[in-house]
């Protein structure tokens, strides 16, 4: 009983700072971590939420855990969730839904400084998560399973059996209630649990001891890809570029990694790789926070942030008695005497085309952007000036012959403005 709690007291450190919240069911495993973090002096609150899918036993769950951290004087945080209700309205899994509230609350607590989220998973359940992740067809990341510290998030109990813990609570008179739903063979993990384990264990005695052993050489390759593909991650999210070189070297593992570190669904891995032998310009759409599109350009992809040039630049037009001696593409002159209706600015589009001085004919903005090696990231910021019939000017790159100014007076000028 003393390894338990040297193993948790070593585990968590003597940082003073620290103020740990337990999530708390009321049942054995909780119950025995709210226990020893008291015990160690730690500076503990505990998160209890109550679905209210069982009656009368989920109020005797929530009075319990009320009544334990008012006798130990720990401030206990109670959700309580209709859940059949919420059910009703989102539809879902119920074991899914009912973790990802239960998640979406504790990570209110977890943004806060100098705090840590307690989950009283043990070897059992860690072991059952291997065989459900596996039938998953999960990858080294899900057959990695649970890890004992992740994203704020402390697992303290991992080492040790669901035996371990209950002789635990015996022992030391740790008052805690029995989840009846946990002895139902309706939810994949209770078939696990319940039958599918225990008949492993019948023909293999050492079954769970292999898993976690298992378990942790793929934490330990796992924590190799994390390390190997953290400085690309870091790379992308500050140049958004991804060079083919660096991609070539990467096998499916390593893709699939960084997609998990970007926070970028695994699912468009085929379409990422069909991306790296498309044409320049060829784009797919991502869901992530920051980015919009990952963009093939010429030796590299580029991470498309949602477009924040929202607000059109400003057109300032002066007259002007004098040429100068000089033209740059950086302002216009034009005739007023050639100019059809309202000169205005706007993005361009597929399909515009102008006149440019130095050539017959005319030519498309987009041949114009191709030819000044604008990468297609960047092709939507490009601004062009136009009256009712004619682009004038694509801004920064080329002018029009079609109203440029041969007087030396008596012209408008024309220049762009960010505002």
């Amino acid at each position: 009983m003393a390894k338990l709690e040297q193993h948790i007291a070593e585990f968590l450190g003597d940082d003073p700072r620290k103020h740990y919240f337990v999530a708390c069911s009321g049942g054995v495993d909780s119950m025995v971590l709210v226990h020893i973090l008291h015990k160690l002096g730690k500076r503990i609150s505990v998160l209890h939420v109550n679905y209210m899918l069982r009656g009368e036993d989920s109020e005797r769950d929530q009075e319990l855990v009320e009544r334990v951290c008012q006798q130990k004087g720990i401030t206990a945080h109670v959700k309580r969730v209709d859940f059949n209700r919420y059910l009703a309205s989102s539809g879902g899994n119920l074991q899914d839904e009912a973790r990802k509230v239960r998640y979406k609350y504790f990570e209110n607590f977890k943004l806060k400084e100098n705090i840590c989220i307690v989950l009283a998973q043990h070897a059992d359940d860690q072991v059952e998560t291997f065989f459900l992740n596996l039938s998953r067809n999960a990858g080294i990341m899900g057959l990695a399973c649970m890890l004992p510290e992740h994203k704020g998030y402390l697992r303290p109990l991992l080492p040790f059996t669901k035996d371990e813990v209950r002789n635990y609570a015996l022992e030391n008179d740790v008052l805690w209630r029995e989840d009846v739903s946990n002895a139902s063979n309706k939810y994949s993990r209770n078939k696990l649990r319940n039958v599918l384990i225990p008949e492993l264990e019948q023909t293999v005695p050492s079954i769970k001891e292999s898993v976690l052993t298992l378990v942790k050489v793929f934490q330990a390759t796992q924590k190799e890809l994390h390390d190997k593909l953290q400085p690309i991650k870091i790379a992308i999210l500050n140049s958004q570029k991804l060079s083919f070189e660096q991609y070539d070297l990467m096998d499916e593992y390593d893709q699939l990694e960084l997609l998990r570190q970007l926070e970028i669904p695994a699912s468009i891995l085929s379409e990422f790789a069909k991306l790296r032998s498309a044409e320049k310009g060829r784009m797919i759409p991502v869901s992530h926070q920051t980015f919009r599109t990952i963009i093939r350009e010429d030796g590299y992809f580029f991470f498309q942030k949602e477009e924040g040039f929202t607000i059109l630049p400003q057109l300032h037009i002066e007259e002007v008695n004098e040429l100068p001696t000089v033209f740059t593409k950086h302002e216009l002159y034009v005739d007023p005497l050639k100019i059809k209706g309202e000169i205005a600015v706007r993005r361009w589009k597929e399909g515009d085309r102008m006149k440019p001085i130095g050539m017959k004919g005319s030519k498309l903005i987009s041949d114009i952007l191709s030819d000044a090696k604008i990468p297609h990231h960047a092709r939507h910021l490009q601004m062009v000036v136009h009256d009712d019939e004619k682009i004038l000017w694509c801004v920064g790159l080329s002018v029009s012959r079609e109203a440029t100014s041969k007087l030396t007076d008596d012209n408008l000028q024309l220049k762009i403005r960010l505002i």
